[in-house]
């Protein structure tokens, strides 16, 4: 099997350098569509942020090129809209902070560690998980 570094953060695209994405360029003919090169740049990125330790980049922007031709094969001739998927980054932040206040880290060092977040909205987001926890275990009483 193949490792996956699954800890390791995706960066921009903007932060591919020329021999970042050199191998993956070679690839493309003058009739490549930009929006094959757009989404092969993307799966390189992705692919390279996840195997690099144990795949050639060569190996990789092969991969890249043809998960892209999938998709062309696939989807083709269609003008799919994709959506930023915020909500599930929000879920998986959200969960994020929770498991590290589970380990009885501050709240400022949970901010710190996740990046991009408030103290306060590290407090807000384990009240809201603890209220929500609660009412699972409690359940809903009939009052009527």
């Amino acid at each position: 099997m193949i490792p996956v570094n699954r800890m390791a953060e995706r960066p921009d695209l903007c932060d591919l350098t020329a021999d970042d994405i050199a191998p993956l360029e070679r690839l493309f003919d003058p009739l490549t569509p930009e929006t094959w090169r757009d989404f092969a740049r993307s799966q390189y990125l992705t692919l390279l942020t996840l195997f690099a330790d144990s795949q050639k980049s060569e190996d990789l922007a092969e991969m890249a090129m043809q998960l892209t031709r999938g998709i062309a094969s696939d989807m083709g001739g269609a003008q799919p809209y994709i959506p930023v998927g915020s909500q599930m980054t929000i879920s998986a932040r959200m969960r994020r902070v929770i498991d590290l206040c589970a380990t009885g880290k501050s709240y400022a060092d949970v901010a710190r560690i996740v990046g991009n977040i408030t103290e306060s909205r590290v407090r807000h987001i384990e009240r809201a998980w603890r209220q929500e926890q609660r009412a699972l275990r409690q359940g809903k009483l009939d009052l009527e």
